[in-house]
Protein backbone atom coordinates (compact mmCIF):
# COMPACT_ATOMS: atom_id res chain seq x y z
CA UNK A 1 0.00 0.00 0.00
CA UNK A 2 1.32 3.44 -1.21
CA UNK A 3 1.05 6.04 1.61
CA UNK A 4 0.09 9.44 0.08
CA UNK A 5 -0.45 11.67 3.31
CA UNK A 6 1.47 14.18 1.53
CA UNK A 7 0.45 13.81 -1.99
CA UNK A 8 -3.17 14.17 -0.63
CA UNK A 9 -2.57 17.64 0.46
CA UNK A 10 -0.95 18.74 -2.60
CA UNK A 11 -2.28 18.43 -5.83
CA UNK A 12 -0.58 15.15 -7.37
CA UNK A 13 -0.54 15.95 -11.26
CA UNK A 14 -1.91 13.47 -14.02
CA UNK A 15 0.31 11.33 -16.18
CA UNK A 16 1.51 11.77 -19.54
CA UNK A 17 1.33 7.91 -20.96
CA UNK A 18 3.45 7.69 -24.45
CA UNK A 19 3.44 4.58 -26.77
CA UNK A 20 6.42 2.43 -27.62
CA UNK A 21 7.80 4.96 -29.89
CA UNK A 22 7.25 8.08 -28.03
CA UNK A 23 3.60 8.46 -29.68
CA UNK A 24 0.97 9.77 -27.33
CA UNK A 25 -1.53 7.35 -25.96
CA UNK A 26 -3.31 9.73 -23.19
CA UNK A 27 -2.86 10.72 -19.43
CA UNK A 28 -3.50 8.74 -16.37
CA UNK A 29 -3.46 8.72 -12.66
CA UNK A 30 -0.05 8.54 -11.05
CA UNK A 31 -1.45 5.63 -8.88
CA UNK A 32 -1.90 4.01 -12.34
CA UNK A 33 1.57 5.27 -13.81
CA UNK A 34 3.35 3.80 -10.26
CA UNK A 35 1.70 0.35 -10.76
CA UNK A 36 2.58 0.16 -15.00
CA UNK A 37 6.12 1.08 -13.90
CA UNK A 38 6.59 -1.21 -10.89
CA UNK A 39 5.54 -4.53 -12.83
CA UNK A 40 7.66 -3.69 -15.80
CA UNK A 41 5.55 -2.30 -18.17
CA UNK A 42 6.26 0.88 -18.54
CA UNK A 43 9.68 3.04 -17.72
CA UNK A 44 9.06 6.60 -16.44
CA UNK A 45 10.89 9.21 -18.23
CA UNK A 46 10.40 12.34 -16.75
CA UNK A 47 9.46 13.11 -12.71
CA UNK A 48 7.96 15.29 -10.47
CA UNK A 49 9.30 16.51 -7.44
CA UNK A 50 6.69 15.14 -5.47
CA UNK A 51 7.45 11.26 -3.58
CA UNK A 52 5.05 8.93 -2.38
CA UNK A 53 5.91 6.10 0.45
CA UNK A 54 5.61 2.16 0.59
CA UNK A 55 7.42 0.51 3.92
CA UNK A 56 9.77 -0.85 1.79
CA UNK A 57 10.10 1.87 -1.30
CA UNK A 58 10.42 5.87 -1.88
CA UNK A 59 9.76 6.86 -5.26
CA UNK A 60 8.80 9.99 -7.20
CA UNK A 61 5.45 10.33 -8.94
CA UNK A 62 6.23 9.88 -12.43
CA UNK A 63 5.54 12.91 -14.38
CA UNK A 64 5.93 11.32 -18.67
CA UNK A 65 6.06 7.29 -18.68
CA UNK A 66 6.40 5.20 -21.84
CA UNK A 67 4.97 1.48 -22.32
CA UNK A 68 7.81 -0.80 -22.66
CA UNK A 69 5.27 -3.11 -25.87
CA UNK A 70 3.56 -1.35 -28.40
CA UNK A 71 0.48 -0.74 -28.14
CA UNK A 72 -1.93 -0.47 -31.61
CA UNK A 73 -4.45 2.22 -31.31
CA UNK A 74 -7.84 2.20 -32.84
CA UNK A 75 -8.50 5.63 -33.26
CA UNK A 76 -6.79 8.55 -35.30
CA UNK A 77 -4.88 10.93 -33.92
CA UNK A 78 -6.78 13.59 -32.07
CA UNK A 79 -7.45 16.44 -34.26
CA UNK A 80 -11.08 17.65 -33.30
CA UNK A 81 -11.98 19.94 -30.25
CA UNK A 82 -15.39 21.00 -29.75
CA UNK A 83 -16.63 24.82 -29.44
CA UNK A 84 -17.31 24.86 -26.07
CA UNK A 85 -16.89 28.38 -23.80
CA UNK A 86 -14.35 26.79 -21.54
CA UNK A 87 -12.52 25.52 -24.74
CA UNK A 88 -12.07 29.45 -25.87
CA UNK A 89 -10.58 30.46 -22.33
CA UNK A 90 -8.30 27.16 -22.74
CA UNK A 91 -7.10 28.50 -26.33
CA UNK A 92 -6.60 31.51 -25.30
CA UNK A 93 -5.06 30.78 -22.07
CA UNK A 94 -7.48 32.93 -19.65
CA UNK A 95 -5.92 36.13 -21.10
CA UNK A 96 -7.73 39.23 -22.32
CA UNK A 97 -7.75 39.40 -25.79
CA UNK A 98 -7.46 43.47 -25.54
CA UNK A 99 -5.64 43.75 -22.54
CA UNK A 100 -3.56 40.76 -22.42
CA UNK A 101 -4.24 40.10 -18.78
CA UNK A 102 -4.98 36.63 -17.00
CA UNK A 103 -8.58 36.64 -15.93
CA UNK A 104 -9.12 35.21 -13.03
CA UNK A 105 -12.18 33.06 -11.63
CA UNK A 106 -14.90 35.35 -11.77
CA UNK A 107 -13.53 38.31 -14.07
CA UNK A 108 -13.60 35.88 -17.56
CA UNK A 109 -16.08 36.19 -20.24
CA UNK A 110 -16.27 35.77 -23.45
CA UNK A 111 -16.44 38.25 -26.05
CA UNK A 112 -17.98 38.22 -29.49
CA UNK A 113 -16.14 40.09 -31.96
CA UNK A 114 -19.28 40.66 -34.02
CA UNK A 115 -21.47 41.25 -31.02
CA UNK A 116 -24.61 38.74 -30.96
CA UNK A 117 -26.99 41.15 -32.00
CA UNK A 118 -25.21 42.48 -35.13
CA UNK A 119 -25.13 38.81 -36.20
CA UNK A 120 -22.24 37.43 -34.52
CA UNK A 121 -22.15 33.69 -34.36
CA UNK A 122 -21.22 31.47 -31.15
CA UNK A 123 -17.67 29.91 -33.14
CA UNK A 124 -13.94 29.84 -32.33
CA UNK A 125 -12.99 32.74 -34.88
CA UNK A 126 -15.96 35.15 -33.66
CA UNK A 127 -15.45 34.30 -29.77
CA UNK A 128 -12.38 35.03 -27.27
CA UNK A 129 -11.95 35.45 -23.69
CA UNK A 130 -12.51 38.82 -22.68
CA UNK A 131 -11.76 40.30 -18.90
CA UNK A 132 -15.16 41.96 -17.92
CA UNK A 133 -13.15 45.48 -18.01
CA UNK A 134 -12.56 45.30 -21.37
CA UNK A 135 -15.84 43.40 -22.07
CA UNK A 136 -18.06 46.31 -20.32
CA UNK A 137 -15.76 49.45 -22.65
CA UNK A 138 -16.61 47.36 -26.11
CA UNK A 139 -20.03 46.63 -24.96
CA UNK A 140 -21.95 46.12 -27.86
CA UNK A 141 -19.91 47.26 -31.23
CA UNK A 142 -17.10 45.84 -32.68
CA UNK A 143 -13.36 46.31 -32.00
CA UNK A 144 -13.53 49.18 -34.80
CA UNK A 145 -16.23 50.46 -33.30
CA UNK A 146 -14.96 50.34 -29.68
CA UNK A 147 -11.23 51.58 -30.85
CA UNK A 148 -10.44 48.61 -29.23
CA UNK A 149 -7.05 46.68 -30.56
CA UNK A 150 -7.09 42.76 -30.59
CA UNK A 151 -3.33 41.12 -29.61
CA UNK A 152 -4.26 38.39 -31.59
CA UNK A 153 -7.04 36.68 -34.14
CA UNK A 154 -8.92 33.89 -32.63
CA UNK A 155 -8.61 31.00 -34.81
CA UNK A 156 -10.36 27.22 -34.80
CA UNK A 157 -7.42 25.39 -32.47
CA UNK A 158 -4.81 23.61 -34.97
CA UNK A 159 -2.36 21.36 -34.35
CA UNK A 160 -1.82 18.38 -32.32
CA UNK A 161 -0.68 20.58 -28.92
CA UNK A 162 -2.61 23.16 -28.85
CA UNK A 163 -5.93 20.48 -29.24
CA UNK A 164 -4.34 18.04 -26.91
CA UNK A 165 -3.75 21.24 -24.45
CA UNK A 166 -7.60 22.29 -24.52
CA UNK A 167 -8.48 18.90 -24.18
CA UNK A 168 -6.20 17.87 -21.24
CA UNK A 169 -6.43 21.56 -19.61
CA UNK A 170 -3.23 22.78 -18.78
CA UNK A 171 0.39 20.57 -20.21
CA UNK A 172 2.99 20.71 -17.60
CA UNK A 173 5.91 21.78 -18.80
CA UNK A 174 7.39 18.30 -18.62
CA UNK A 175 4.93 17.41 -20.93
CA UNK A 176 5.84 19.58 -23.43
CA UNK A 177 8.90 17.89 -25.67
CA UNK A 178 7.08 14.65 -25.98
CA UNK A 179 4.05 16.42 -27.63
CA UNK A 180 5.51 17.65 -30.53
CA UNK A 181 3.46 17.42 -34.02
Amino acid sequence: MVNVGSARRRKVERVLVLNMDYTFLGICQWQSAINAVYTNKAVVEEEYDKEVHSPSITMKVPAVIRLKKWVRVAYERISYVSYTKNNVHRRDNYKCIYCGEKCGKGNTTIDHLLPESKGGKNEWSNTATCCKSCNYLKDDRTPEQARMKLLWIPNKPRGFLMIVRIKLGMIHDLWAPYLKE
